[in-house]
């Protein structure tokens, strides 16, 4: 298996597809995009009459246009074993949500496992079955294989084939991200099974991506050990924002890319931002240190990878604090873990909605697909504006957190006259600091502040001001006044 892939096939194969959510949807459809046949199989009946109708129920881009035009070669089901019985394979792309104890729970792949297992019983023909879904490292080997044995009574490897097969792909480019892959990692249980999967991807992508075909242990753990990597760079480049807020003159930006094209690091993943958030990186993180728990070992890096992503979301709130004290309001644009997506889970730009909230301040939100997500994670407290110059009204602190393109298209001008009395903007990600500004006072994420004018330390009211602003709170700092540092 650890050679090198041969020419694809130009064979039409026909993809049971179990699991039909954001990755599952998308990748069926690349597959019938590209001339195989797919079946689709999801168990819930609503979503399954959607797609019979003609109905796209997954938001992504492109994913509407794909499937109106690949129909023809799909078709739509509940029934597991119809699809097993009529195609060459099988990719599972079920939840495995984490459990209490961050490790991966299997009971939806082990549930689909169980449905076809009759059907692959009395099939005659060799059957592939891959597993997209993330899971824990030996999971296919300690607990799918036995399970597939001892429901069909057959030998995997010989009568039936295991792929563990993952992907890399993010929400608002799954398609895109399918379609040009750097890598394609293939675990297998067989040279057989590891040749269909070639031929399979290798007529479907349009990239020409690393083949990485291996056993399934070690895919299992290559599947992890790369998302908590990407992960880490990204820690990386926030704690260095951290850095270069502190120093003057420092620019995060100009140091990410000198470091970035060192082909030694690479500029994938390398800016100073927000954290991390959404489905899978969180997640893989906690799971990847139960996986060196399990092997008796300790994982040293990934607890401060997660440390610095949860101290963002500190260093926001400690600037709003800063500048404004609560029953204030505070204007959030962009609530989304990314942009291109509705997907709030693991949300920073929601997370610090929350603390802000909790903290009595008045929240105003804005977001160009996530505003009911962030309502039902919020339980419906704060402002939610379907224009973005409307959330600003009144505020005296405005945070850029998603970077969507929209946001810089913004009008500064209008912003700042819809805003409150010596406002202040947060830019989380840079996006606006070519603008002229008028009214707002500015702060970017990972460069140095440049205060102007004049500071004062009243002791009596125990604040620091700036210029009239009301900066920090201070604690034993004797009366006095003096020129700030340019």
């Amino acid at each position: 298996m650890e050679n090198p892939p041969s020419s694809p096939t130009s064979r039409r194969l026909t993809v049971s597809s179990i699991g039909l959510g954001k990755l599952g949807l998308c990748s069926a459809a690349c597959f019938a995009g590209k001339g195989h046949r797919v079946i689709g199989v999801d168990s819930d009946g609503t979503h399954i009459e959607a797609l019979n109708a003609g109905r796209c129920p997954i938001d992504e881009p492109g994913l509407a246009d794909l499937l109106d035009r690949c129909r023809g070669d799909m078709e739509f089901t509940t029934d597991h074993g119809y699809a097993v019985r009529n195609s060459d394979i099988t990719m599972i792309t079920v939840p495995t949500p984490s459990n209490p104890d961050g490790r991966f729970s299997n009971a939806c792949v082990e549930a689909v496992l169980d449905r076809i297992s009759p059907s692959l019983r009395a099939k005659d023909a060799f059957h592939v079955v891959g597993v997209v879904s993330t899971v824990m490292p030996g999971t296919c080997e300690r607990v799918f294989v036995p399970l597939l044995e001892s429901r069909t009574g057959k030998k995997c490897g010989r009568d039936f084939g295991l792929l563990y097969n993952p992907e890399f792909v993010a929400l608002g480019s799954v398609i895109h991200d399918f379609l040009h892959p750097d890598l394609l990692l293939i675990g297998a249980s067989d040279d057989r099974s590891a040749q269909t999967a070639r031929d399979l991807y290798g007529s479907v992508i349009e990239s020409d991506p690393s083949y990485a075909v291996m056993n399934l242990t070690n895919a299992e753990i290559t599947k992890l050990s790369l998302n908590c990597y990407v992960t880490m760079k990204i820690s990386f480049a926030n704690e260095l924002a951290a850095i270069c807020e502190k120093i003057p003159g420092a620019d995060v930006d100009v140091v990410t890319t000198a470091i970035g094209a060192d082909t030694r690091v690479g500029r994938k993943y390398l800016k100073g931002g927000l954290g991390f958030g959404g489905p899978c990186f969180p997640r893989d993180n906690l799971a990847f240190q139960r996986c060196a728990e399990d092997a008796g070992t300790w994982a040293h890096l990934s607890p401060r990878v997660v440390e610095v992503n949860r101290e963002i979301v500190d260093r926001l709130a400690a600037m709003v604090e800063e500048h404004t004290l609560p029953g204030s309001t505070v204007a959030l644009l962009g609530l989304s873990y990314k942009p291109g997506t509705h997907v709030v889970e693991e949300s920073q730009p929601v997370m610090l909605a929350q603390r802000l909230l909790d903290a009595g301040y008045a929240v105003r939100m804005h977001d160009p697909k996530a505003l009911a997500g962030a309502s039902a994670a919020l339980r419906g407290r704060g402002v939610y504006c379907d224009c973005p110059y409307d959330a600003v009204a009144d505020a005296s602190v405005v945070v850029i957190l998603t970077p969507w393109p929209q946001y810089s298209q913004l009008d500064i001008g209008r912003l700042e006259d819809r805003a409150g009395p010596l406002p202040l903007l947060i830019d989380c990600w840079r996006i606006c600091r070519n603008a002229s500004f008028k009214k707002f006072e500015y702060r970017a994420f990972g460069t140095a502040a440049q205060p102007s004018g004049r500071i004062t330390y009243d002791i009596g009211a125990g604040i620091l001001h700036q210029d009239g602003r009301r900066r920090a709170p201070i604690l034993g700092r004797p009366a006095v006044q003096h020129p700030a540092l340019a």
